[in-house]
């Protein structure tokens, strides 16, 4: 059996051409309004074989081409020839064109295209807009009507002061009313020649105050300058100091006062409420009316 050799030939350098389009358009299709129907596409397919890149219509079904085997063993393959060389970079790879040709035969759109779907529960009818809408409102009657029923009472508006449930009149008399306790209150305020005396107010300025604390202090050192000694105080009688204190022997005690009262047995405090009721009852003058006020102990 002859082993087929393939034959490959060197494409040279070349610069990139700006006129050729791409096979598939980068941008999105419009979408078409609810009501309109979209125009029917015509999309066109490349084929695999062949250096100018015949074009298949969707309406023709594609069949897969079998050759013989010995067809295909007996004629070389040749690559980049001068037809397909001119368009290498836009002609597709087989299986791309097979997929391509797959995605035309099943449907015309494709989810790329259109974008992302938005996902509904309800069927796609004529009556789904109005369903829609009428769901909406319904909701937000209900989102109304949850906000209606949080809203505070009026008597807690009024209580945070957002309502004023008082008339003109009532605010009038109100604010006359204050007027005339601050007034009252500033009256019993002290006055200037008051606050001065006191010596809350002050009249001298911080140099005026330093001077006379100045003043003050030679004032007193010049007075305790005249001051006598301790000897002076003792040849004076002013002061008397003893050279020897005596010292007697005494014992500790508790000097604090005794409350015998502490010491008072169950018995004993049984005793002197007795004593108390007698006296209350027989010997105590009460005014006949204010009798039945009289407190008694418990025995």
């Amino acid at each position: 059996m002859a082993t087929a050799h393939s034959s490959v030939d060197e494409v040279p350098p070349r610069e990139p051409r700006l006129d050729l389009k791409p096979l598939k358009s980068a941008l999105k299709k419009a979408r078409p309004a609810p009501g309109e129907t979209p125009p029917p596409q015509s999309p066109a397919v490349h084929s695999p074989a062949g250096g100018g890149g015949g074009v298949h219509s969707p309406a023709r079904p594609l069949t897969a081409r079998q050759e013989t085997p010995a067809a295909s063993s007996s004629s070389p393959l040749r690559f980049g020839s001068s037809s397909s060389s001119e368009n290498k970079e836009n002609r597709p790879s087989p299986a791309a064109a097979a997929a391509a040709a797959a995605a035309a035969a099943a449907g015309e759109d494709s989810d790329d295209d259109d974008g992302p779907i938005p996902y509904r529960d309800d069927d796609d009818g004529p009556d789904s807009g109005v369903l829609t809408r009428l769901g909406s409102r319904v909701q937000r009657t209900d989102s109304l009507a949850l906000k209606l029923a949080l809203r505070p009472g009026r008597q807690e508006l009024i209580d945070r002061n957002i309502i004023h449930a008082q008339t003109e009149q009532d605010r009038t008399d109100w604010r006359s009313e204050l007027s005339a306790k601050l007034n009252r209150r500033l009256s019993l305020r002290p006055t200037a020649e008051e606050l001065e005396e006191r010596n809350i107010l002050k009249t001298m300025s911080l140099e005026e105050s330093i001077r006379d604390m100045e003043n003050r202090k030679v004032t007193l050192l010049r007075k305790l300058s005249f001051r006598p000694t301790v000897e002076e105080l003792k040849q004076r009688k002013v002061i008397h100091f003893n050279d020897y204190v005596e010292v007697t022997q005494a014992h500790e005690y508790d000097r604090r006062a005794d409350k015998p009262w502490t010491r008072l047995t169950p018995r004993d405090k049984a005793m002197i409420r007795k004593e108390l009721n007698d006296f209350k009852a027989a010997e105590m003058d009460v005014h006949q009316d204010s009798r039945h006020l009289t407190r008694f102990h418990r025995p």
